[in-house]
């Protein structure tokens, strides 16, 4: 877990010493500059026409704070630095002009569909000729030890697979300040 520099004061008359000018400056400039962030993504997924799936994550672009595993719990991005996010989840759907896609992003719901809450469902039609790209950004208020999932439906009537790649099928976690 990230620690968030503390404000630092100078009273009137105070000497300033190169440790309080540090402490006042340099250290939360250096935590501000490389914030607790995190950006996990899928090589893919397959959904069954009219399912909601969990969304795993094998690979990560980066995680400057513990967010995510590639080994344990990956769908998961758990918050280790309580704060206010900026919070992006998206994934591609292949070409298939049939009914609509959808992501749902959902807070400690332990891998389940309807598990835990709701924080945001966003559905979009199927688009002829061309994948589908389903994306939305939030800015969320988050407590160390919760945790964050997305599950994605389509009804297409046929299995497809997800598109894959860093950007591509993810999410996204990004420290901007205290709650």
């Amino acid at each position: 877990m990230a620690t968030v520099p503390a404000t630092q004061t100078f009273l009137a008359g105070e000497k300033v010493t190169a440790s309080k000018l540090i402490a006042a400056t340099k250290t939360p400039l250096d935590f501000l500059m490389n914030p607790p962030r995190c950006n996990a993504y899928s090589s893919g997924v397959s959904l069954t026409s009219g399912t909601s799936t969990l969304i795993t994550f094998d690979s990560e672009a980066w995680d400057t704070d513990n967010m995510h595993s590639t080994t344990t719990n990956t769908s998961r991005v758990t918050i280790s630095t309580t704060g206010q996010y900026l919070v992006s989840f998206y994934a591609r759907f292949p070409s298939n002009a049939t009914g609509y896609r959808q992501l749902n992003l959902r807070l400690n719901s332990g891998g389940s569909s309807g598990g835990g809450s709701t924080w945001s469902t966003i559905n979009v039609a199927a688009v002829n000729g061309s994948s589908t790209f389903v994306t939305r950004t939030l800015e969320l208020s988050c407590v160390a030890g919760d945790h964050y999932e997305i599950f994605a439906m389509q009804n297409s009537g046929a299995t497809m697979t997800l598109d894959g790649g860093v950007r591509v099928t993810g999410m996204e976690f990004r420290w901007l300040g205290n709650s």
